[in-house]
């Protein structure tokens, strides 16, 4: 049985908590958000000849979030706030 957190008031995740992110990602403009996007996917695709689907992914692997199938069905608010920054950031 998996421990409780008291930080997301459910079981616990362990690595695959991406509470933080989500914090992140729900203070955040969508204007920030797309513009860090924009910033980090041109270094990604510059530096290690990312994909630009692999550059999105690790953008948001950085900002903690572990597991998009899972944040997309729990907050469908905040995948659309992601969705909209990728259509802002003109990726």
């Amino acid at each position: 049985m998996a421990s409780y957190c008291v930080m997301v008031k459910g079981p616990c995740r362990g690595s695959f908590c991406d509470f933080w992110g989500r914090v992140k990602i729900r203070k955040s403009s969508v204007e920030e958000l797309a513009a860090e996007l924009r910033t980090v996917v041109v270094k990604c695709q510059g530096e290690d000849s990312m994909t630009l689907e692999d550059a999105v992914r690790e953008y948001w692997r950085v900002i903690g979030v572990r597991d998009m199938k899972k944040l997309c069905e729990e907050e469908p608010d905040l995948c659309a706030k992601m969705t909209e920054a990728e259509i802002q950031a003109q990726i």
